[in-house]
């Protein structure tokens, strides 16, 4: 059984205080069974329960303590008697101030009522100057060749373009080609002619990615290893360079990567092979996203496969890596598609000779800051969790996947309303919520209240003395049962009790309309005093029988409900008590439908064979003629 809260005649509310007092009118607890605070709370998120001693009436269950609150507040449940855990957030220590940080808070802890919403919010200021690592992976098949050239004189403008919009800046170098390719040659004419002349050395096949310099603040450093570069030659056109982004998403320590902004400017003039084209190569071991640099090169390429998009983004958001595609036109839209499946990453056009990438670089650095997203990575499906973006300008954002904001400006605080549902009781948890791209983060620790924290009071004679008040009811000591431990079980179990409130072994609890107390049944009243439920097994009502002119029995008028029957009052029949007592059925020789069959309603019933109106006849009958012959 459940209850539905309407509105009653109550005065009317208005603006604010009438949406509130309607919704709370309209909520709903469904409760099965719910004999207990627990199983109250478990059983819907409008659920609440009643702790007030003494609160059910002789027969009643249990269940009615459970109920809505304005049900509850009805009945005569007050306020500090009722059980209805929120969702909320715990109180945290505060945090000390540091205007390098653009995240807050650090840490949320949630206390989840399953099917309620629990809400925090997260704000984000965008810092000025914050530091920067940022990786060149160039492609070094043979058609950027002068691509390298320009490249190589970078170092130190590279250097000086970053350190003018931050306050600390590293620069690293890779480069990549494909899985199968020509051998690494010299970029000088003359060993262009003749690309092998060590067969011993100069044509052992290269790997696809090798990382030349690790992340460091020397812009000469940077200058002298790639000049030390040479290109190659492929078989193919696309590149091995989803292999070398991987590779420098997860070896983050051999890269050098920073607890800071980490850029990845991956600059080519072709495309890109993806998970399955090894199988040309005869490669099918799908790629593990592993870190395989041994000796500055990615040496297992030749044993797995390339990584699939979907996989690449995966560890390139969890380590926080924003990618600049520096590609060149022919190519943009290509990688154009390829950034809309890679959060915080975008495309620029790179000039045939990479003459523009430092002006590509900074424009990219200024987009991707200015773009803020907030990200949860993976969470259990019985956890929903949304944003509300209220960004600049006015702009809001609400119930969305992520939280999101564009064109944040340096110092400008962005607020997010996280909101989080949990769908069901869960063992406790955490979870990540992060800026892509930025390596702070908030973590969040999420408890569900399903339990019941009732501190009742000690009552000295409650439970009779032989048990103890949990949330309102009485938890009896063994050997005693009932609603207030009255009764002695004289060592019988309480399935035994119970089994002596059972019509037979198939049939519910007191027929499941009432309370068994001591091995006998105590009907539930109904909330019509005129409506009863009796009988030993509470299996009898007087309300459910045949009904005529839409009332039981006549309403009284004409017969009475008992236990499934109607009982007609004098002068009444049918089976409904519906018809006047017959006058009708009377043949010419003054028997009662000859009597061979019963007189309803004026009409008579007549046993098989014989025909109404007065059952005198019986066409398919033997003939009772040869007997007089």
């Amino acid at each position: 059984m459940y209850r539905k809260c309407t509105a009653s005649n109550e005065p009317r509310k208005t603006n604010a205080s009438a949406l509130t007092y309607v919704l709370a009118r309209a909520q709903v607890c469904t409760k099965t069974r719910a004999n207990t605070c627990q199983e109250c709370i478990r059983s819907g998120p409008h659920c609440a329960w009643c702790k007030k001693l003494n609160f059910t009436t002789a027969g009643e269950p249990d269940s009615v303590r459970c109920d809505t609150v304005n049900v509850l507040a009805e009945r005569g449940c007050s306020e500090t008697d009722i059980i209805n855990p929120q969702s909320t957030v715990l109180p945290e220590r505060p945090q000390p101030q540091d205007d390098k940080v653009q995240l807050t808070p650090k840490q949320i802890r949630l206390q989840l009522r399953p099917g309620r919403t629990g809400e925090f919010e997260v704000k984000f200021r965008r810092a000025e100057g914050y530091p920067v690592d940022l990786y060149y992976l160039m492609d070094l098949s043979f058609s950027m060749f002068d691509d390298l050239e320009n490249v190589k004189k970078l170092g130190d403008d590279l250097l000086k373009a970053l350190n003018s919009i931050t306050t600390s800046a590293q620069i690293g170098f890779g480069s990549f080609v494909d899985k199968t390719v020509l051998p690494f040659v010299s970029t000088h004419p003359e060993q262009l002619k003749n690309p092998c002349p060590d067969k011993t050395k100069a044509c052992q096949p290269p790997f696809s990615f090798k990382h030349i310099l690790t992340l460091t603040p020397n812009g000469g450093n940077f200058k002298k290893q790639v000049g030390e570069q040479s290109i190659s030659g492929n078989l193919d056109s696309p590149e091995g360079g989803l292999d070398a982004m991987m590779q420098v998403a997860v070896c983050g320590e051999k890269i050098g990567w920073r607890n800071v902004t980490r850029l990845l400017v991956y600059a080519t003039d072709d495309g890109f092979h993806i998970a399955g084209d090894g199988k040309l190569a005869a490669i099918l071991t799908p790629n593990d996203g592993k870190c395989h640099l041994d000796r500055n090169s990615y040496e297992k390429s030749n044993e797995f496969d390339y990584p699939s998009v979907g996989q690449l983004a995966q560890m390139l958001s969890k380590n926080n890596i924003q990618v600049v595609f520096a590609v060149t036109s022919n190519m943009v839209k290509t990688y154009e598609a390829l950034s809309k499946l890679i959060p915080k990453s975008v495309v620029g056009t790179l000039s045939p000779d990479s003459s523009n990438i430092l002006n590509l670089i900074t424009e990219a650095y200024q987009n991707l800051s200015s773009e803020v997203i907030l990200d949860h990575g993976v969470t259990p499906d019985s956890l929903d969790i949304l944003y509300d973006s209220y960004c600049s300008n006015g702009v809001v954002n609400r119930d969305q996947l992520k939280g999101e904001c564009s064109n944040v400006k340096i110092n400008e605080e962005i607020t997010f309303k996280v909101k989080v549902t949990a769908k069901k009781c869960l063992p406790n948890q955490s979870f990540l919520i992060r800026p892509l791209g930025f390596t702070e983060k908030v973590e969040v620790s999420i408890t569900t209240a399903c339990d019941c924290n009732c501190r009742d009071e000690i009552e000295i004679e409650a439970c009779n003395s032989n048990g103890e008040i949990i949330c309102g009811i009485c938890s009896c000591k063994k050997g005693h049962v009932g609603k207030n431990c009255e009764c002695v079980t004289g060592g019988k179990t309480n399935q035994e009790l119970e089994q002596s409130c059972r019509k037979d072994n198939s049939s519910a609890v007191c027929s499941g309309a009432g309370e068994c107390i001591c091995g006998q049944c105590t009907c539930n009243p109904n909330d019509d005093p005129a409506k009863k439920i009796y009988g030993q097994y509470c299996q009898c009502d007087n309300f459910n029988c045949e009904m005529f002119n839409s009332k039981v029995c006549g309403d009284q008028v004409t017969g009475t409900c008992d236990c499934g029957s109607c009982i007609c009052n004098e002068g009444y029949e049918g089976s409904a008590c519906q018809c006047l007592k017959s006058k009708s059925c009377t043949n010419t020789r003054g028997s009662t439908c000859s009597g061979r069959g019963k007189c309803e309603c004026n009409k008579c019933t007549c046993k098989d064979g014989y025909i109404p109106p007065f059952c005198e006849t019986c066409p398919g009958c033997p003939s009772q003629c040869p007997r007089f012959g």
